[in-house]
């Protein structure tokens, strides 16, 4: 008598939590997939002919070649022209559909990733991804109506390109050079210790 008052009640909460293990395994799965492709998308973002897993592309695919993305694609792919109100130059073309269509082709399984899942932010001086998994739940409906019938995770990964961050620093250091900005940096801080009297 009492082990079919507690048994129906023990088996509720067993079911409950084996359905609780999955719901966070599943969470924590779409997280996973999430932050790889937005770190997989971040490091192929400098060149969109790289392989998503290795990196490897084909010496025909150098930037600056007919092959591979054009010497100034920064320029359009990067969002800077939006500043000024403009998309592009005539005639340019943009890579950053073909970047973000590797990683929705690759995560196309039980975690998925849209398109318009994947956004890409630059302001100047920094560039980012960010990308949403999302994960089906496999789970019994009275589950669903409180979970949801569906996880989702979301990572963000910072874009570096190091041959642009040279170009940057040496174009900056040319015009700190050129205008004369270290003389008067250095006579302002001769100004300043001056004043403290060192």
């Amino acid at each position: 008598m009492e082990a079919s008052l507690v048994f129906p009640g023990f088996l509720m909460f067993t079911l409950v939590c084996i359905f609780f293990c999955i719901v966070i395994f599943q969470i924590g799965t779409a997280n996973f997939a999430a932050q790889k492709a937005a770190s997989e998308l971040a490091y192929i973002w400098n060149n969109s002919h790289k392989d998503l897993e290795t990196g490897d592309f084909g010496k025909a695919n150098y930037t600056g070649l007919p092959a591979g993305d054009g010497l100034y694609w920064r320029i359009t792919d990067s969002g800077v022209l939006k500043i000024f109100g403009l998309n592009g130059f005539p005639g340019s073309s943009s890579h950053e559909g073909d970047k973000k269509d590797k990683v929705a082709t690759e995560y196309n399984g039980a975690i998925k990733i849209d398109l318009g899942d994947i956004q890409y932010e630059s302001i100047l001086i920094n560039s980012e991804v960010r990308v949403k998994a999302k994960s089906s739940l496999y789970v019994p409906g009275f589950i669903s109506k409180l979970v949801g019938s569906e996880v989702v995770g979301t990572s963000s990964r910072t874009v570096t390109d190091t041959p642009e961050l040279i170009r940057t620093f040496n174009f900056s250091k040319y015009l700190w050079s050129e205008f004369g900005f270290d003389k008067k940096v250095s006579r302002a801080i001769e100004s300043i210790k001056g004043f403290f009297g060192k």
